[in-house]
């Protein structure tokens, strides 16, 4: 930010620093006025800005390299002077332009480089200029493309149209490309944003701690203002939802707070949690007048507190690592443990410095703890906070090694936090709990060494990465030296507090292993290692390395469910409220009793509002014993009741159990048949074709056509054509996607009819027993108006599962044995069916259904059953759910490796279906726009469905056609909101009884069973359903899968980012935002709060999908503005 001109200049850093913290804009605009002396860059800084020039002029001299014709824009003259220089530069079609300046209204920039594509006409010509910058980084960062976003704007109006592409090149001189379509809307909103604010900067600004303090110049100038005002932020566990509510109450300080008598009540907080800040803002007050540190004992729950320290053992360990966020992926590059060794304590240091040495370290480690516990059997593993837990198991499944030590010792209990410890038994006059604040009790000199934080070691660790120098590495070690032995010291002050009367925690014993299960398991970890090594050492190509790391994806997805089960036995009751794999607090139920089912009974019980996940058939557990909790007869969202059935051996269910899902379904199947689908292609007999195509990403293969031609010629309809191709598959597979309402199910019912008709024989499958009845259905409707006999079965494990037909097709439930005779033309079921091994190779086609959300684990399972495999869905909408941490790309579906990122499918390599005959072109256009690289469109007849309402009773959310944004403010909502419930109930009741017209011309009443209503929490679904009339339509967006109407409306319900009660990722997903907007007919509403518009975003993926929803809140305004203009 500068004067220039008479104006005040933004710049890209204005605009990065505005979306870290409003307040730094704040301090920067006074800072024109009154400029403030900072601190020089630290030798750190100087150093990265040297290397950052280097790489810039290495880039350069690549260019130069290559041939590239450029123009370098020198750094003398005015900045008007270098942005004209720059405008002649690319009129006269340089292919680079370097150090181009720009200046536009009141925004200006440098950036490091523009590179010409000739794909792309502008107003210079038949090309166009993207632009590019350097950075050092691994990876690109979404304050490197708020940069370019701020040059793309700028360079769009030199040429007349937007850089199709935004480009940073990283510091291994990879080349990281995205789209600006993708980026350019959040960028928009954010720039409005902040020029509003920058032109009319409040009078008084108090900012706020929070993630940008670590990058802000303004840092120190904050920190010293807060402590002199004793700002709330310096109370130890306060959130700033409660900060807000505090001060709209009148506290407004450290000294009112401490100040609140016993049992003050504050709107909007609950009584508990004010009693627990006001007892905590006492300490820090003594603590701040005084200077004497205090520490109260706290009463905790059994087992909790100090309940979770056991004996000490001269075999115990304290362990820390150190990890470099900065790595792309993140890498773990030491684990340091102190241990006591011949009766001093020694420090043990295991680095990595690359995805390799990463897993080496680990494995040594991992082999160094696990000797000591076997020498030491009642020792321990001391660390503090949840980083070294959470990073070991996430270790041992992305390298697929040390698992069941890993598990050993999480079973065990052998891993102590004493963070858990900390915050559970004692409250101390610190403003925070992390181990450094805590080292003012039991270690008051103080720590020594040159590094004092994690943020220091990273930065010490990026430089030794950049210069080397063993004495970096020191340094690091020292530092993590230090912490290890700060645990020890900090396990022995926990002790000295611990009262007498506290049992001493023993977790978990373990059972001796079964010596022949341990026997199997290693016979059979030695056959997958040689496995592994047979097919590398065979051909070290990309696809057969992705499919060694496919041989224990199931083992690795399995393991996040085992360890949340014993994790979920140590939680609390408000945790497991709020965890919605959980049904918690069940209570008898008031009203219902229970009643018997055979030697059975069905007992009745309610629950509190909460999102959950159980359904129907589920066999949960209970959560504190791990026994089963019976069977899932019924569970009613709208009542919140359930009924569970118990054998006659099973205990009474106590009031307040919680459920928690059981372990994961058994595998064994599964990964039988991905061994013996490797083990085929380590032997070299080419069994699987189908398979090693798609893991190859070869193109389909077509008898009598040539590879790399479209699959569907040029004119032709796509089911026509996606009908012919599979005629003429020839040992290969075909990927059919299909946008919301553009007749998937429809295009595979046929195709599987034609296929049948010819003799073949066919399989269908999919994740869930739904989708496979869906089609099923379409199969028999079609085959019996043809008049075609067939014989086929449909497996299932329950009968609530099954097809229930009175055509052709048989239901098969339960039992071992596959059900299926070389009779049966048509065989239907999950991947369980197909990977058995007594299926394989038996069928012509394999149709998998949703292989969106199928892994590529299970189709290369399913795949051994078949010679052509017909890969059916969309990516675009719901994925797949994984669990597990998995390398490489084998944790995506098979959709997503095939597509290797295209939203679709490429001519040559599948069927694209384009026409949508559901959606109005007013909404299919945003969807094919935001989702589907613009190929989507509307049937012709859809233009004559609109909704017939009056729309001046609600302005902002009626229209005959299209999408509209209402904004509804509130604050600290997460996952419900009564404001939006009742914004929303208003344009429900504005529908209701209005008409609507349909593709055919013909009108309708608007009724409840005319408009959906999604939501993407459980706990908002249940507030509206509660607010609309009975009868509404109200659900997630996965109930809604596959289902229409003519009007949707969505509530977003969260406030802020503040607020995510859980990430972006899922109140953001762009494929749940298609699948909500695309059952709509006529008109989708979304009702949500501007502020989710503004959320900061730690990560491009975070960016792109906020993207979405900017996206579609400007696409509304254009359509609103235009209707009404």
């Amino acid at each position: 930010m500068l004067r220039h001109g008479g104006q005040t200049l933004y710049s890209a850093s204005d605009l990065v620093n505005f979306m870290g913290c409003a307040h730094a804009t704040v301090l920067d605009v006074g800072n024109l006025a009154t400029p403030t002396s900072f601190a020089p860059d630290d030798d750190s800084a100087v150093l990265l800005q040297e290397k950052g020039i280097e790489h810039e002029r290495a880039y350069l001299e690549r260019l130069r390299a290559e041939g590239r014709s450029i123009a370098e824009i020198s750094s003398e003259g005015t900045l008007e002077q270098r942005a004209q220089a720059t405008r002649e530069a690319m009129q006269a079609g340089y292919d680079v332009v370097y150090q181009g300046a720009f200046l536009a209204g009141q925004w200006h920039g440098y950036s490091d480089f523009l590179l010409k594509r000739d794909d792309v006409p502008s107003s210079l010509g038949d090309f166009t200029y993207d632009v590019a910058d350097t950075k050092l980084a691994r990876s690109a960062k979404p304050k490197h493309i708020l940069q370019l976003c701020v040059y793309a704007d700028m360079l769009r109006g030199v040429q007349g149209v937007a850089p199709p592409s935004m480009h940073v090149v990283l510091g291994s001189g990879d080349i990281a490309t995205l789209p600006t379509s993708s980026l350019i809307h959040y960028f928009t909103i954010a720039r409005e944003r902040f020029e509003g604010f920058a032109a009319a900067v409040p009078d008084s600004s108090a900012g706020d701690p929070c993630g940008h303090c670590s990058f802000c110049r303004w840092s120190d100038h904050c920190t010293a203002e807060w402590e002199a005002a004793d700002h709330l932020s310096i109370v130890a566990g306060m959130g700033r939802s409660q900060r807000s509510a505090l001060r709209e109450a009148g506290i407004d300080g450290i000294g009112a707070l401490a100040a609140l008598p016993p049992g003050a009540k504050i709107p909007g907080m609950q009584a508990g949690t004010v009693a627990k800040l006001a007892a905590q803002a006492r300490l820090q007050a003594h603590q701040r007048q005084t200077g004497e540190g205090r520490i109260e004992l706290l009463e905790a729950a059994p087992g909790r507190g100090f309940a979770r320290l056991p004996h000490a053992d001269e075999g115990d360990m304290f362990f820390d690592m150190e990890g470099d966020p900065l790595f792309e992926g993140g890498l773990e590059y030491l684990f340091g443990l102190v241990a006591l060794d011949q009766g001093e304590d020694r420090f043990h240091a295991f680095w990595a410095h690359d995805r390799e040495s990463e897993k080496i370290a680990f494995e040594q480690a991992i082999d160094f703890m696990t000797a000591r516990l076997a020498r030491h059997p009642l020792a321990h593993i001391y660390h503090y906070a949840s980083y070294e837990e959470t990073a070991l198991k996430r270790l041992a499944m992305y390298h697929g090694t040390r698992e069941q030590e890993v598990d050993d010792l999480l079973r065990g209990d052998r891993l102590v936090d004493l963070y858990k410890v900390v915050a559970e038994a004692i409250r101390t006059s610190e403003p925070r709990y992390s181990i450094k604040n805590m080292e003012a009790f039991y270690l008051p000199g103080g720590r020594q060494g040159a590094v004092k934080t994690a943020g220091d070691s990273i930065v010490i660790y990026e430089r030794w990465r950049r210069v080397g120098g063993d004495e970096l590495l020191a340094e690091i070690a020292d530092y993590n030296e230090i912490d290890c032995r700060s645990t020890r010291l900090c396990r022995d002050w926990l002790l000295s507090l611990r009262p007498d009367s506290t049992p001493w925690f023993t977790g978990r014993t373990l059972a001796p292993a079964d010596p022949a299960k341990v026997a199997a398991r290693e016979e059979a970890d030695e056959r997958t290692r040689q496995l592994a090594v047979a097919l590398i050492a065979a051909d070290d190509t990309p696809w057969r390395r992705l499919l060694v790391d496919l041989l224990e994806f199931h083992r690795r997805e399995a393991k996040p469910s085992w360890w949340a089960m014993f994790a979920r036995q140590e939680m609390d009751a408000d945790a497991l409220l709020d965890d919605a794999e959980c049904l918690a607090n069940l209570q008898p139920h008031p009203t219902l009793r229970a009643w018997a089912d055979k030697k059975s009974v069905v007992h009745p019980f309610t629950f509190p509002p909460q999102d959950f996940k159980m359904k129907v058939g589920d066999k949960p557990l209970r959560s504190g014993t791990l026994e089963p909790a019976g069977e899932i007869m019924s569970l009613d969202e709208d009542t919140d009741t359930i009924e569970l059935k118990l054998g006659p051996s099973r205990s009474a269910i106590e009031p307040g159990t919680a459920l928690i899902p059981e372990g994961p379904v058994g595998d064994k199947i599964l990964r039988a048949a991905v061994h013996r689908y490797a083990q085929s292609v380590a032997n070299g007999d080419d069994r699987y074709v189908a398979v090693t195509a798609i893991l190859r990403r070869d193109r389909p293969k077509l008898a009598g056509r040539t590879s790399g031609q479209a699959i569907v010629p040029e004119g032709t309809d796509a089911t026509d054509g996606a009908i012919d191709a599979l005629s003429w598959l020839d040992d290969s597979y075909l990927l059919v996607q299909g946008p919301p309402g553009a007749g998937k199910t429809y295009t595979s019912a046929e195709a599987i009819v034609a296929l049948l008709a010819a003799g073949k024989r066919i399989g269908v499958a999919s994740n869930s027993h739904k989708a496979i009845n869906n089609l099923l259905k379409d199969v028999e409707a079609k085959t019996a108006a043809k008049g075609l006999r067939y014989r086929g079965m449909k497996k299932s494990s329950r009968e609530d599962q099954i097809l229930g037909s009175d055509g052709w097709i048989v239901d098969v439930v339960g039992g071992s044995g596959s059900g299926v005779s070389p009779h049966h033309q048509l065989v239907a079921g999950t991947a369980w069916l197909f990977a058995r091994e007594d299926l394989d190779g038996t069928l012509d086609y394999l149709f998998i259904d949703e292989a969106g959300q199928v892994s590529l684990a299970n189709v290369i399972a399913m795949g051994t059953a078949a010679r052509n495999i017909v890969l059916v869905g969309d990516q675009m909408q719901l994925s797949q759910p994984i669990k597990g941490t998995h390398p490489g790309g084998s944790g995506r579906s098979a959709l997503d490796h095939l597509l290797e990122g295209h939203a679709t499918v490429p001519a040559d390599q599948g069927v694209f279906l384009p026409i949508s005959r559901r959606m109005h072109p007013d909404l299919c256009t945003f969807i094919s726009e935001a989702v589907y690289e613009g190929r989507l469109q509307a049937e012709t007849s859809t233009t004559r469905q609109h909704i017939d309402v009056d729309v001046a009773a609600d302005p902002a959310a009626l229209a005959a056609t299209g999408l509209r944004f209402v904004a509804v403010n509130h604050s600290g909502r997460t996952q419900r909101s009564p404001e939006e419930a009742e914004r929303l109930a208003t344009t429900y009741s504005a529908l209701l009884g209005a008409s609507w017209t349909d593709q055919l011309g013909e009108r309708h009443e608007i009724s409840a069973e005319d408009i959906l209503v999604v939501s993407p929490y459980n706990m908002q679904v249940e507030l509206l359903r509660r607010t609309l009339p009975e009868g509404a339509r109200v659900g997630t967006v996965d109930k809604f899968q596959g289902q229409e109407a003519p009007v949707v409306l969505i509530s977003m319900a969260t406030s802020s980012g503040d607020d995510l009660p859980r990430n972006i990722e899922f109140l953001y997903s762009r494929n749940r935002l298609n699948v909500a907007i695309s059952r709509a007919r006529c008109l989708a509403v979304i009702f949500a709060n501007p502020k989710l518009l503004e959320i900061p975003c730690t990560t491009i993926a975070q960016m792109e999908l906020v993207d979405g929803l900017c996206w579609a809140k400007q696409f509304a305004d254009n359509q609103r503005d235009q209707a009404s203009a």
